[in-house]
């Protein structure tokens, strides 16, 4: 989790390779903004805006 430049949670999203057990770039969505949502390992959604609240 990073800030952006415009000073939004950038969340960069990884999921492991089957064969080489490397780490790589989420296929659909590598990096999340405003709202992570995803479905792996199990389903979840975070708003990203919200964090910077409190």
């Amino acid at each position: 989790m990073e800030l952006d430049r415009d000073n939004r949670l950038a969340v960069h999203e990884y999921w492991q390779h089957a064969e080489t057990r490397t780490y790589i770039p989420a296929p659909m969505h590598p990096v999340h903004h405003d709202k992570l949502s995803t479905e792996l390992p199990f389903p979840v959604e975070i708003d990203l805006a919200a964090l910077l609240e409190f």
